[in-house]
C-alpha cells in the first residue's frame, strides 16, 4: 500500500485500489487520511487516470461504516456522493515551442447548510478560500516533489 507526505496536516495512505485493465497507471484507490494522533479523520474514494489529453482525479469522502457495507456486498444505489477533484492539462504549446506549464482546474462539491442562495457568509467564504488555496499547494507540492521524479 502506497503512504505519502502530510497533506493539510495530514497523512493519506492508500489501503486498497482497482487497477484498470489497460493502464495500471489509472486506478480506483481507497485512501485514508489520518490525523497526526493517527486516527482516520476521513476515507476518501478516489479515481485517478491520465490520458494524452491530461490527468485527472476524482474523489470523494464516504462513511468507513457505508464503504464497509458496499465492501461486503451491500448495495452502492443510495449511497450519497459528492465527488470533487482536479485536472492537470497542458498549456498548449506556443508557435514551434513546446509546452512549458500546465492548466489546472479544480472543483469542489461543499454542503454549507449556512449559505443560501444570495447569502455566502464571510466565514464560508474564507473556509472555501482556503480549501482551494491547500488544494492547489497540495497539487504543487506533489508535482514538484523529488520522489515523483521519472514516474
Amino acid at each position: 500500500m502506497i503512504g505519502s507526505p502530510d497533506c493539510y496536516g495530514h497523512h493519506v495512505r492508500e489501503t486498497g485500489y482497482i487497477d484498470n485493465v489497460c493502464d495500471h497507471g489509472n486506478r480506483v484507490s481507497i485512501l485514508e487520511v489520518k490525523s497526526t494522533e493517527d486516527q482516520i479523520v476521513v476515507i476518501l474514494l478516489q479515481e485517478s487516470y491520465t490520458t494524452l489529453t491530461g490527468s485527472y482525479v476524482t474523489f470523494a469522502p464516504v462513511e468507513a461504516s457505508t464503504l464497509d457495507m458496499i465492501l461486503n456486498g451491500g448495495s452502492p444505489e443510495n449511497v450519497p456522493i459528492s465527488p470533487s477533484g482536479f485536472s492537470i492539462l497542458p498549456d498548449g504549446p506556443k508557435g514551434n515551442e513546446r509546452s512549458t506549464g500546465s492548466l489546472v482546474t479544480m472543483a469542489f462539491q461543499i454542503l454549507d447548510t449556512a449559505s443560501s442562495a444570495t447569502y455566502i457568509p464571510p466565514d464560508s467564504v474564507a473556509t472555501i478560500f482556503k480549501l482551494v488555496m491547500d488544494t492547489a499547494e497540495c497539487i504543487k507540492a506533489a508535482m514538484f516533489n523529488p520522489l515523483n521524479l521519472g514516474t
